[in-house]
């Protein structure tokens, strides 16, 4: 079946993200996509690095593999480097309805020199930001929604969002981690 007809159905979907980070002088900084203005979806807003769903008979990692090079022409050797997150599950909304999605998460260092760039036309350019302009996009509703819960998720583990600087922490940190109630596929 094809993924985007599964909102339909209410089948739950599983997808990749990747993170793609730089440290440099101890300081954090992303590589985010903008996405194409000619993708049916969310287009022209803000994205991972590397995204998308796992694909029949694919595992997850060779999923994430997959997206790199296709997304951002990460090589696979440096594609290897990533590390496994977890998982978030969630209900996305829209018209259609509820979709229930498991997604696997990615957190992948980049070298300095590393600039990715738009291979398979979904994404339109990238751009290496700070964590306080990703916060800025965030807080302007600049990324795609699941997107953005991804990220937040990341500066909650990494600790840019902590209990003594958030007020809501608690209520953000629960809805990472929602029961789904949908059979799931063992990857």
């Amino acid at each position: 079946m094809e993924r985007a007809a599964s909102f339909s159905f209410g089948i739950r979907t599983f997808a990749v993200h990747v993170n793609g980070i730089v440290k440099q002088a101890g300081k954090t900084r992303m590589w985010i996509a903008k996405r194409s203005m000619s993708k049916e979806t969310y287009s022209g807003m803000l994205d991972h690095i590397a995204a998308g769903g796992i694909g029949n008979g694919m595992s997850v990692y060779e999923s994430m593999l997959k997206e790199c090079d296709e997304e951002a022409g990460i090589p696979i050797e440096l594609a290897k480097q990533a590390k496994s997150a977890g998982t978030i599950q969630y209900f996305m909304q829209s018209e259609l309805g509820l979709q229930p999605e498991t997604e696997f998460v990615y957190d992948l260092e980049l070298p300095l020199d590393f600039i990715p760039f738009p291979k398979d036309g979904e994404v339109d350019s990238f751009s290496l930001m700070d964590i306080d302009e990703v916060v800025i996009h965030l807080q302007s509703n600049e990324f795609k929604p699941n997107c953005a819960l991804f990220i937040i998720e990341f500066l909650v583990r990494h600790k840019f969002i902590t209990s003594q600087n958030e007020p809501d922490y608690t209520r953000i940190v629960g809805n990472f981690h929602r029961p789904l109630p949908f059979p799931a596929a063992a990857h």
